[in-house]
């Protein structure tokens, strides 16, 4: 039984539809061959009963006392059966003496009433089956009267149709609902296969079997990622989510998601924005639930028409952190080599001074560096956050390299803070805005860049500025890819990755150049508990 149900997807249907409308027609001839049947024996009891009333109500029948004239009444009989279309007619006296009958043979012989009391009786028209005659047949009995005021019985007449004759009638219907049933048949084998491919091209080419084995690796792999995978229809419906989608929008793992609307998450105008490039994918970066999370979408499509969206959510929380400590970490490293040499300048210095004896002049380096020490130490003590400081020292250093003054305006401070994303994007912003201020001034001797950092009524103040040649075009300076300096690969990014952290935090950056100075100031909603 399981090998006969082991066939194509295509055989399993034509044959079920064959077989569905083989049985409804089974079942339709049958119950029109019952009901036809049924209808051609009340019909033949109908016809025979009214014929042999109206044989018995003839004037032949009824005028004069016996029906004497044999030949007349034969000649009635034989054009009433050729007219009618009936199959025999048996007329018989009062005394049984049979006047016409099918059988030449019997005409003139007596056949007693012993099956036609009722008749001869009660004087009642009836219909019998019987196989008296030839062969079995429906036979209608109606009795003959003559006189008006006192009627008197003068004999019976007997109508007849052959059961064998309602049989063929039968018969020729059923042929004619064979080759109707058969007609509609081979119409429905080829209604059925072009049904069965259509089916096969909506599931691409594939088998139950194999759709529900890509369904289970589907699931099975999509569980198995630490990216959310989530997919939408147009109208923002949530049609698909895997376990990591659940996780990242914060919904039960077992929750119905078709009542669940994306746009509840996400901005529509983020989704529905066209990219840059030729193909459909966009991304966007966004802070959900306290996560730092970037969105790369791609349309869906049915059949060439846009039927919804898919979405792949990444956490950049942790990359954003290690991306940030990995730049402090090498700008440390680049203010340990920058150190090291001064150090060894310092050293060769000394050494030579000793070779001199000039114990004063040693003395006079080593409180200079002494006190280029406590300035840091002064200069920071009101950052309380110690990653922030360690960037502020590394940036200090790297200037101090490019012979650019950096300074860390009075009054700065910053207290500690738990929240991680937000200070990941803080540091990406001071980062990018010292950067690009040392940039600006690095072939101008003597420029310097300051350095603001305060709190004011729960916000964040960061102030960074130079005095080189200010900003030409100012209104596309945080456009994603322009630069004010040379062409390169990584060109365009810094103030563009300022403007995007800064609008994730909800917060505010201006830009003021006036020709002597550039001075980006960002405001941003602070906690320390995060």
């Amino acid at each position: 039984m399981r090998r006969l149900l082991d066939v194509s997807l295509e055989i399993k249907i034509n044959g079920i539809l064959i077989g569905v409308i083989t049985l409804i027609i089974i079942s339709l001839s049958a119950f029109y061959i019952y009901h036809s049947g049924n209808e051609y024996h009340d019909n033949a009891e109908r016809l025979s009963l009214q014929s042999a009333r109206t044989l018995s109500y003839l004037p032949s029948m009824i005028d004069g006392q016996t029906l004497n004239d044999d030949q007349d009444i034969q000649n009635i009989v034989e054009q009433y059966i050729f007219e009618n279309n009936v199959d025999f007619v048996i007329v018989k006296d009062r005394g049984g003496e049979i006047i016409t009958h099918p059988d030449p043979s019997m005409t003139g012989e007596n056949e007693p009433y012993t099956y036609d009391n009722q008749a001869r009786i009660f004087g009642a028209s009836y219909t019998e089956r019987t196989d008296m005659y030839s062969e079995p047949a429906i036979v209608a009995v109606a009795p003959i009267y003559a006189g008006e005021e006192a009627r008197q019985l003068r004999g019976v007449v007997k109508v007849g149709y052959f059961e064998s004759r309602i049989h063929q009638q039968i018969m020729n219907s059923l042929y004619q609902l064979a080759l109707i049933s058969f007609i509609f048949i081979v119409i429905s084998f080829f209604i059925s296969r072009w049904f069965g491919r259509y089916i096969k091209s909506e599931t691409l080419g594939y088998e139950p079997k194999e759709i529900t084995m890509i369904l289970k690796n589907r699931d099975n792999i999509f569980s198995s990622l630490n990216e959310g995978i989530a997919a939408s229809d147009v109208n923002g419906r949530i049609i698909y989510l895997n376990p990591a989608a659940k996780k990242y929008l914060h919904i039960e793992q077992d929750a119905e998601v078709s009542e669940l609307d994306i746009y509840s998450y996400f901005d529509r105008e983020s989704i529905n924005e066209k990219p840059d490039t030729g193909d459909n994918v966009r991304y966007f970066e966004k802070t959900l639930y306290d996560k730092e999370i970037v969105v790369i979408i791609n349309n869906l499509y049915e059949k060439a028409e846009h039927s919804g969206y898919v979405f792949i959510i990444r956490d950049m929380t942790e990359m954003s952190a290690l991306s940030n400590k990995l730049n402090i970490v090498e700008s440390l490293f680049d203010d340990l080599r920058a150190q090291s040499h001064e150090y060894k300048n310092q050293l060769h210095l000394i050494s030579g001074l000793l070779e001199m004896d000039k114990y004063n002049s040693i003395r006079e380096v080593l409180n200079e560096e002494i006190n280029h020490l406590d300035v840091y130490q002064n200069e920071f003590a009101d950052i309380k956050e110690e990653r922030i400081k360690a960037l502020i020292i590394a940036k200090m250093n790297k200037a101090n390299e490019k012979q650019v003054n950096f300074e860390v305006a009075p009054g700065s401070y910053m207290e500690e803070t738990r929240d991680n994303v937000f200070l990941n994007k803080v540091i990406t912003i001071m980062s990018n805005l010292i950067d690009n201020a040392i940039e600006a001034i690095a072939e101008n001797s003597g420029s310097t860049v300051q350095l603001y950092i305060a709190h004011f009524d729960g916000w964040l103040e960061i102030a960074v500025e130079d005095d080189g040649p200010g900003i030409k075009d100012a209104s596309k300076i945080f456009t994603k890819g322009f630069s004010t300096k040379k062409a390169g690969n990584s060109r365009g990014y810094g103030l563009y990755n300022v403007m995007t952290n800064v609008e994730l935090l909800d917060g505010h950056i201006d830009l003021k150049n006036d020709g002597e100075t550039t001075r980006f100031i960002v405001e941003l909603p602070f906690s320390e508990g995060g």
